[in-house]
């Protein structure tokens, strides 16, 4: 068993956490909400109080984090993971961010004599909790190896992708595809409902279809159950994983037009307050625009 550090407690962090402890890991965390530091010492794991003291009591930490302001200074700053002179250290970054940034990071735990795996994630809270979340490694390999067993405890794959860097672009092509496909699922139950069909049996229907798919499944369903707290998923891919997903379009000079014209329905959702919701609720955006009765905003869980 490992000494595993999180920080970052959020839907995804939290979940991980809570599968690592059952597991049988020592798991320590941190995260700037104190609700959060509260439900991890409820499933077992450790409360700390800054990355620095996370990172030394751990073998492994994993950062689940929301933006490159918190990723830099969780890693760089006063109390960050570098501070913590813990050589050796396998850091396994699962957060969706610019490759600069991650360039970055590596750069300053290489001279730490730290290692920075690129370690993204598909998938969910729910998925997590199943351990059917699919993790994709790049950069050092026998460290990427190391990790497996660690992230095994929640995940149903592990795939070695290579480089550094190609876990992240991934990452990218398959967030285009999910927003592309919460739109497209969210269009199509509304549709159904519109024409009288039953919701519930439509979902079924579907999923047992040969266009059924995850998305479907897990996000259909939580429009079916008009729910958007319970993953504690968010909108954030429309104000941040978006800008991201579009200039690594730009930038390879590939065109990407069905992820654009599904994306404005995700923005749609963040200007009509449900930024903290999770994306099945461009649902009631669709509802709207055919006149069907909407779900106000859901207030998040915490």
């Amino acid at each position: 068993m490992a000494n595993v550090g999180i920080v970052g407690l959020g839907a995804m962090g939290s979940a991980m956490a809570k599968r690592l402890v059952e597991a049988g890991h020592s798991v320590y965390g941190h995260d700037v909400r104190d609700f959060m530091m509260d439900e991890l010492k409820t499933n077992g794991g450790t409360p700390l109080a800054n990355a620095r003291e996370v990172a030394s009591k751990s073998d492994f930490f994993i950062l689940s984090l929301p933006s490159e302001a918190s990723y830099h200074d969780v890693i760089s700053g006063e109390n960050g993971v570098v501070s913590s002179g813990k050589k050796g250290l396998i850091v396994l970054c699962t957060c969706t961010l610019r490759l600069g940034d991650k360039n970055k990071a590596r750069e300053a735990f290489e001279a730490a004599g730290m290692t920075l795996i690129d370690a993204t994630v598909s998938g969910t809270r729910p998925t997590v909790l199943d351990s059917t979340l699919a993790v994709y490694t790049s950069g050092d390999e026998a460290a990427a190896k190391a990790a497996e067993p660690i992230f095994r405890c929640f995940s149903k794959s592990c795939d070695y992708l290579g480089a550094f860097g190609n876990a992240s672009k991934m990452k990218y092509v398959i967030n285009s595809m999910v927003c592309i496909l919460n739109a497209t699922t969210a269009e199509a139950l509304t549709l159904a409902v519109k024409s009288g069909l039953d919701p519930e049996l439509v979902h079924k229907i579907v999923s047992e279809s040969f266009v059924g798919n995850p998305v479907w499944r897990s996000r259909g369903g939580m429009m079916v159950q008009r729910d958007y707290t319970t993953s504690r998923g968010t909108l954030n891919m429309a104000r941040k994983d978006s800008a991201i997903i579009s200039e690594f379009a730009i930038d390879n000079q590939v065109p990407v037009p069905l992820f654009q014209t599904a994306l404005q329905m995700h923005r749609a959702g963040v200007a009509q307050g449900y930024m903290a919701n999770d994306a099945a609720s461009i649902y009631e955006i669709y509802r709207g625009l055919t006149g069907l009765e909407v779900e106000k905003p859901q207030k998040p869980v915490g």
